[in-house]
């Protein structure tokens, strides 16, 4: 078994001069500071994250004991890092709920998982967040690893599925974090990097290319097939889903957050957004937690939670029955603030999540579009508001 932590260990990529494996206990203390800042302070992530240690302001947990730790710096400073945890060297959190024991013959030794991405807000926009995704990418070939997870926020979905990964079952609640949503890249799958024209395409293409590990993912969960989709990655399934409930039909029979909207102005818009699914009993949201995305219901239903009344602090009580055409989480992208309340899938459904930074982008590109659609937003926060005096 190659030693995967040699010192000094220097990580050659296609984008990068220099990522370097943390050997040194300096070295990953600068690290743990760093996702202090990013995950705790930055992101208010104190009370999900509890094992954070406040008084020495470093950010680590028992995962870190048999991690490989990636990171960049620049002029003595570190601006980015990541995580890669090889299953063979010890199991992880939450590992049931990828079903790892269906990916033998991968399973255990093959297997990785990336977690813990932070990077300085003084790097944002740079190429380190590239940097780090390559050198993650070029070691976990080097190691004849086959198949690497993670589990993704909402929001992040439109980075990973643009580096390759791909969802493959339905998320869940992360009892530590959040609502994620599992996530896997297959190395070997020379096609779909092409197809999602991957930044990490040039460093697949210099390794042995099979269909091997595709097939068994495929084998076993048909649904990674489709369902992560997109109009960019999967045009023809994407609109054959969406085609007839969301465009080219009147604006009576249409959700309201689409009313008024042009043929081309609806195809715009929901071409930003990305179809998941979610099982039922899945919180799509969860009281205190941030997030800025908008989810419109295309099948199924969901349930809104809020605590009860002093008197009965244990419960929580439902305050509205959503259906498909209407949205989630609105709120929470004009306050960017934290979720209000609970939401709960009541049965197997299906979401389009639109992303806010796609949103923000409109704003600035489409403004009659955005005038549009912001109208429409006001109008349901102003019904939803009418129908909460009233309980």
């Amino acid at each position: 078994m190659p030693d995967c932590q040699t010192p000094n260990s220097e990580v050659k990529t296609a984008v990068a001069s220099k990522v370097i494996i943390a050997t040194t206990k300096a070295e990953k203390e600068e690290i743990y500071r760093l996702r202090y800042e990013v995950y705790i302070e930055e992101m208010r992530g104190e009370r999900r994250h509890t094992e954070a240690d406040v008084a020495e302001r470093r950010f680590r947990d028992e995962l870190d004991d048999h991690a490989v730790q990636f990171y960049v710096r620049q002029d003595g400073k570190i601006l980015g890092c990541v995580r890669l945890n090889l299953r063979r060297d010890g199991p992880w959190e939450c590992e049931d709920r990828f079903e790892l024991e269906k990916f033998v013959p991968a399973y255990p030794i093959q297997l990785t998982m990336a977690s813990r991405f932070a990077v300085h807000q003084a790097a944002r926009g740079s190429v380190v967040m590239m940097q780090l995704c390559c050198a993650l990418a070029e070691f976990m070939q080097k190691h004849e690893q086959r198949f690497c997870f993670l589990d993704c926020h909402p929001k992040l979905l439109p980075l990973y599925s643009r580096l390759g990964f791909r969802i493959y079952k339905p998320g869940f609640k992360h009892p530590k974090y959040t609502y994620v949503i599992p996530m896997v890249m297959v190395f070997g799958d020379l096609e779909y990097f092409e197809r999602v024209n991957s930044p990490l395409l040039p460093i697949m293409q210099r390794y042995p290319h099979t269909t091997v590990w595709r097939d068994l993912l495929l084998r076993n969960f048909p649904a990674a097939g489709h369902t992560f989709m997109s109009a960019a990655m999967d045009g023809e399934a994407f609109w054959d889903l969406l085609g007839t409930d969301l465009v080219g039909t009147p604006d009576s029979e249409r959700p309201d957050i689409l009313f008024g909207l042009t043929e081309a102005e609806t195809k715009l818009l929901v071409s930003m957004g990305q179809i998941v699914s979610c099982r039922a009993g899945d919180p799509i949201l969860s009281a205190g937690e941030s997030g800025r995305e908008i989810f419109l219901i295309l099948d199924g239903s969901f349930q809104e939670l809020r605590q009860a009344p002093a008197v009965h602090q244990d419960e929580a009580i439902v305050v509205h029955i959503f259906v498909p055409g209407e949205i989630l989480g609105e709120m929470g992208y004009f306050t960017q603030g934290h979720r209000c309340s609970t939401v709960v899938a009541m049965e197997n459904s299906t979401l389009l999540i639109l992303n806010a930074k796609a949103l923000d982008r409109i704003l600035k590109a489409e403004p009659q579009l955005a005038s549009k659609l912001f109208r429409n937003l006001a109008r349901i926060i102003e019904t939803k508001y009418c129908e909460t005096i009233k309980l």
